[in-house]
């Protein structure tokens, strides 16, 4: 499992462009074993 800064987890939902191929790529690849995101982002 990985944990997502709040603002990598929208860019990655939304596809922005901003998250380079490289980073879309590593974090589609470990989608299958577990994305994290603290509670409290979305309070942000």
């Amino acid at each position: 499992m990985i944990v997502l800064d709040t603002h990598i987890w929208v860019w990655w939902i939304h596809g922005d462009p901003r998250l380079t191929q490289d980073y879309y790529d590593y974090i589609q690849g470990l989608e299958t074993q577990g994305l994290g995101i603290r509670d409290n982002s979305f309070y942000k």
